[in-house]
């Protein structure tokens, strides 16, 4: 099939795709299918990527796809926090009743956080440097909504 390129059009332009977010996230996302976590190691620095990246942020070494895949646990330290009555997930304001609480999250043995919503927690009892751990969606498809957040580890 012959491609064709479009100068100009009027109108509603349809751009059926299929969302593809590479091979290095797509490596992460098989992980967290397998209710797993896993990071990519920088071969140069040893700084480890969670979510994975294809170069380096500290020395701008590329990062091969194969051969650098670290398998972590599901545990992690809390950074940093927000408590709001915003729901974040939406285009549109729209308050709840119900405080949420959103963590920066570094999983164990990473160099990197994620940010996700602390699940059953309230914002007097929230510490920096808390230990926390995954809760996984009870349906797991390999998309970063497997990771329904994150709660206060026990002994934490």
């Amino acid at each position: 099939m012959a491609q064709k390129w479009i100068e100009r059009t009027e109108g509603i332009v349809r751009a059926d795709y299929a969302y593809w977010v590479g091979k290095y996230m797509d490596k992460f996302y098989d992980g967290l299918e397998k209710q797993k976590i896993v990071g990519i190691k920088c071969p140069s620095c040893k700084k480890v990527y969670v979510p994975p990246r294809k170069v380096c942020g500290d020395c701008a070494t590329t990062i091969p796809l194969e051969g650098q895949w670290v398998e972590l646990g599901t545990r992690g330290t809390l950074l940093n926090f927000t408590a709001t009555k915003y729901t974040v997930s939406e285009r549109r304001k729209k308050k709840n009743e119900k405080m949420t609480i959103i963590g920066l999250i570094q999983i164990d043995g990473s160099n990197t956080a994620m940010i996700y919503p602390i699940l059953d927690a309230q914002e007097q009892g929230m510490k920096i440097g808390m230990k926390v751990e995954v809760v996984w969606n009870k349906k797991v498809q390999g998309t970063p909504n497997d990771i329904k957040g994150f709660k206060v580890a026990g002994g934490a």
